[in-house]
């Protein structure tokens, strides 16, 4: 199954394009496609576009930041009005990240670092993943 990466506001991208990889590749996921995004417009019209083409998409960056440029204020500002069926907040020893499932999307707010991806990825989150949308 394939997934798209929005890089947001992210520094370590190229390690963490290598941990998500690995990650995924275990459970079956492929990233068809990946991007970048500045702010909440640009970061908002890119996630429009990746669930247009995949039903998973994987945000990383933004997780760490406390004023506007939040992913987690941006994304529940989104969610506010769709209502999401799901929504896990994914903690690990490292940091934290997020799960929203509406229907047969599912949206992961991962933080930019390549340990804590690894660990939320290899976490309940791989079993959930595995068990429900794969």
């Amino acid at each position: 199954m394939d997934c798209s990466v929005i890089y947001y506001a992210a520094r370590k991208t190229s390690l963490c394009e290598k941990t998500l990889n690995r990650c995924l590749s275990q459970l079956r996921l492929r990233i068809s496609s990946a991007c970048f995004a500045n702010g909440a417009q640009q970061l908002g019209e890119r996630l429009i576009e990746a669930f247009k083409t995949n039903g998973i998409c994987i945000v990383v960056g933004g997780t760490e930041f406390s004023d506007d440029r939040s992913v987690t204020r941006i994304i529940s500002n989104a969610a506010a009005s769709s209502k999401p069926e799901t929504v896990r907040r994914l903690p690990c020893s490292g940091g934290f990240g997020y799960m929203l499932r509406a229907g047969n999307q599912l949206l992961l707010l991962l933080p930019d670092d390549p340990a804590v991806i690894e660990e939320i990825l290899r976490g309940d989150l791989s079993e959930y993943i595995t068990n429900t949308i794969i």
